[in-house]
């Protein structure tokens, strides 16, 4: 029984966990099966034939041990890269967050600065205008008064004519 070993080239990447664990245990347990187990004398010292099949398991259960640790290792750096692909990924973020927050800290200040300005000028223009509402209040009351005063004049005109009217009835 021979098996080929894995080149770094044939591994799969996508194995983890449970499928490498149960990928990596049917291998061995097939190998496993092949050593005979149990047996004395003429397995562990007998015939060249039975050395030389032992021999040769070995070799296979080495060359296994030399694979699963070049996957290891793959997988080692593998996570390393990940560790420091994070690392890259949140320091990026981190600076990102700041710069973020500046801008919408000098945005804030802008837009805060902006309101004070108008409302300084609302309030300015608020003070204008009852100024004026006061002036056309007074300029009302005097319109008022001399509207009154007219009214007045008027009436005594009319009262005036009417007199007038009876004095020439009365001489004609």
């Amino acid at each position: 029984f021979f098996f080929k070993q894995k080149t770094a080239y044939e591994l799969q990447r996508g194995l983890v966990g449970s499928e490498m664990c149960i990928r990596d245990r049917y291998n061995i347990n097939l190998i496993a099966s092949q050593i005979p187990l149990g047996q004395t004398g003429s397995a562990f010292g007998g015939s060249p034939q039975s050395t030389a099949n032992l021999k040769g398991k070995l070799a296979g259960l080495e060359d296994l041990i030399k694979s699963l640790e070049e996957e290891l290792n793959l997988h080692k750096t593998a996570v390393g890269q990940l560790r420091s692909d994070k690392e890259m990924i949140e320091s990026i973020l981190t600076l990102k967050t700041q710069e973020v927050k500046k801008t919408l800290t000098n945005e804030l200040y802008r837009v805060e600065e902006e309101m004070k300005k108008h409302f300084a000028h609302q309030k300015a223009e608020n003070s204008r205008l009852q100024q004026q509402i006061t002036q056309l209040k007074g300029e009302k009351t005097l319109l008022q008064q001399q509207l009154v005063g007219l009214q007045r004049k008027i009436e005594e005109l009319e009262q005036q004519v009417g007199k007038d009217e009876q004095q020439q009835q009365t001489q004609s």
